[in-house]
């Protein structure tokens, strides 16, 4: 059947792939990136404990991140200085300025690093603060999210703290590794498309330089294609219906399992 899809079942045959993966339904799809996103991450536990509350208040104001998730690019910046260039891994379902729990997109918008947590399945995890203030707004207008969540939110973001990552926004979105399972060599890539669960991935080598140079507060830019931003918020729209159907037939986060909290700390 082709020397494509051989090798595709041979990379699942092996059972190595880690990272942010996604759980969707079975589909006719039949690429690497399809079933590489099936394999469960390799049995390694964090190392350390989860981190507490903590400011994210800027350090170092010149040092920032902007990724491309059209051009699966991640660029560091020190002011207008490119500093470095890294191919990057995002969502199975792409990207877009809005998005809910369990849709798989990594969020565009403006965010900064929340935390840095070393030893993790993933290698190093630089924690986002996502959902931002206009996720946290919009989540409100679309019956998304209740009050008190919205105010949970804007509070932590307004004294420079991580906001909650366990609402139906969604949550532990970050940057990171491909684990223990792939090379820390130089040469090493990053499995690329996509088929984090919305995170944005790195090879380790690219992860553990990275994480070595950012810091909380480090701001992180995540753009997208401008041009299907309508489609977009349609197709959020249309999920955020969804979720309140449910949620009112009692199968809602009280009731169903949240896997933001469940697998802490775990990203989405």
């Amino acid at each position: 059947m082709g020397r494509w899809y051989h090798w595709s079942l041979a990379i699942v045959g092996m059972g190595f792939l880690g990272g942010c993966t996604s759980q969707l339904p079975p589909s006719q799809v039949h690429s690497v990136a399809y079933y590489a996103a099936r394999i469960p991450p390799p049995p390694v536990s964090p190392t350390i404990p989860a981190a507490p509350t903590q400011s994210v208040a800027p350090q170092n104001v010149t040092l920032h991140i902007v990724v491309n998730t059209e051009q699966r690019k991640l660029y560091l910046y020190r002011g207008p200085t490119l500093l470095a260039t890294y191919p990057v891994a995002i969502g199975f379902g792409g990207s877009a300025p809005r998005r809910i729990r369990g849709d798989d997109k990594t969020p565009v918008g403006h965010y900064h690093i929340g935390y840095v947590r070393w030893g993790t399945q993933y290698g190093p995890f630089m924690l986002l603060t996502y959902p931002n203030r206009r996720d946290a707004e919009w989540g409100l207008r679309e019956g998304v999210i209740t009050q008190s969540q919205y105010q949970a939110i804007v509070y932590a973001i307004d004294n420079g703290q991580v906001p909650p990552q366990n609402t139906p926004l969604g949550g532990y979105i970050g940057i990171h590794g491909m684990g223990p399972g792939f090379s820390y060599s130089r040469s090493a890539t990053v499995f690329p498309g996509r088929w984090t669960a919305g995170c944005v991935a790195l090879s380790n080598h690219d992860a553990q330089n990275l994480a070595g140079i950012v810091e909380p507060g480090t701001p992180v830019e995540i753009v997208g294609k401008v041009g299907s931003y309508g489609q977009q918020i349609g197709e959020s729209r249309r999920l955020a219906f969804q979720y309140r159907h449910v949620a009112d037939s009692g199968l809602g986060p009280s009731t169903s399992t949240d896997r933001d909290v469940v697998q802490k700390p775990q990203t989405e």
